[in-house]
């Protein structure tokens, strides 16, 4: 032998289960997945038993030649139709760019996902593109998660099993539409609707209680969707605007995290609003306050008025961190956060983010007049940043 030739080694992946190998082919795009095809006739089939498929328009629609990307409609196509109906997808996942990628061919393949018992559907499109009816009667969806198409209708809505439901840069042609879609998730748990448009903003619908909900994320001032309809979560992040302030308050007994950022400059008795909230979060551990610049230093003639001298519950017994970011020093801050020391009776850290443009100066007078405010809490900790 060859004193430069190497021994062959042994192919010991190729010897492991078609189970073990088709999920260690789910972790690959599925254009990588369907290439190992033709590495031997050990791998051929095995691509068609793989339950995670994920295609990606991106590297075709650079290349801007109609020709090339209808070569990715050809593959995707392929890989939908040659599955046997009863072979299950687990997880589709969609992510195109381009114009010639339309309607009716994301129906096909989504229908075609859906008949397979899809439980994971992420779709990222351009707001040219509809949303299959189809997905809206799903008795197996448990995740689906849009990005930027359009939701022109709702019909014959029933999602049975969906538990986790992300909205991102989605456009209703009407607020009513968001609605049914909510109402219709009876076991839903995690929340996220982010930059949501709509061409119609009238509706009557009501929103159904999210018995379920744990995890809300309603970074959107214009989705409306009051805090009131998530009562039982446990977690909620929410920007605040004035219909949120107009609104009856539910008792969130499970609330141990909320983060609220106001966005809307001419609110009044937003301090006084906070503290009411407070009385209805009874286990509230984890309070984050964010706002826009000078959003709680207008208005200072109500910032005078005096708290109600009865402490929200989570206060004297839950609430141990607190959080106050682009702290600017206003007196409704100020008064806020000495309200705080002095009554979160377990309050452990209070975390002060002041805005970048403070001066040095400015930012040594806000130290001091929070150092000399009493804490009624012998472990709390004072963070200036």
């Amino acid at each position: 032998m060859s004193p430069w030739a190497m021994p062959m080694a042994d192919d010991r992946i190729s010897s492991l289960p078609d189970a073990l190998l088709c999920h260690i082919l789910s972790f690959l795009p599925t254009k990588e997945a369907v290439a190992t095809s033709l590495l031997s006739k050990r791998w051929r089939p095995l691509w068609l038993s793989v339950s995670t498929l994920h295609f990606n328009d991106l590297s075709y629609s650079y290349l801007g030649n109609k020709e090339t990307y209808f070569r990715f409609l050809q593959s995707v196509y392929t890989v939908m139709l040659r599955r046997d109906v009863a072979q299950p997808i687990e997880r589709f996942s969609l992510e195109c760019v381009s114009s010639l990628c339309d309607t009716s061919t994301v129906n096909t393949w989504v229908m075609a996902a859906i008949q397979r018992k899809v439980e994971h559907l992420s779709l990222s499109l351009s707001s040219a593109i509809n949303l299959p009816g189809c997905i809206l009667g799903s008795s197996t969806l448990v995740v689906l998660k849009l990005r930027g198409l359009t939701v022109n209708h709702a019909s014959s809505i029933d999602l049975p099993s969906l538990k986790t439901l992300h909205l991102d840069g989605v456009h209703f042609l009407e607020r009513r539409c968001l609605i049914q879609i909510l109402s219709a998730c009876p076991v839903l748990e995690d929340l996220l609707m982010r930059y949501l448009r709509f061409t119609n903003f009238t509706s009557d619908e009501q929103l159904k209680g999210l018995a379920k909900l744990i995890k809300a994320d309603v970074s959107d001032i214009f989705s409306y969707i009051p805090l009131t309809g998530f009562y039982n979560v446990e977690f909620l992040r929410a920007e605040v605007a004035w219909s949120y302030i107009c609104l009856k308050c539910y008792t969130f007994f499970n609330l141990t995290y909320m983060e609220l950022n106001f966005i809307v400059h001419e609110l009044h008795h937003y301090w006084d609003w906070l503290i009411k909230l407070l009385y209805q979060c009874l286990n509230l551990q984890i309070l984050v306050i964010d706002k826009e610049i000078n959003c709680f230093v207008r208005n200072r003639v109500n910032e005078t008025l005096a708290y109600p001298q009865i402490v929200p519950i989570c206060l004297l017994t839950q609430l141990k961190r607190c959080c106050i970011k682009k702290y600017e020093g206003g007196e409704g801050e100020l008064r806020f956060a000495r309200y705080i020391m002095q009554n979160a009776r377990v309050l452990r850290a209070l975390t002060i983010c002041s805005i970048s443009s403070s001066n040095p100066e400015e930012k040594l007078q806000m130290i001091k007049k929070l150092s000399s405010c009493p804490r009624i809490s012998v472990t709390c900790e004072l963070y200036f940043e």
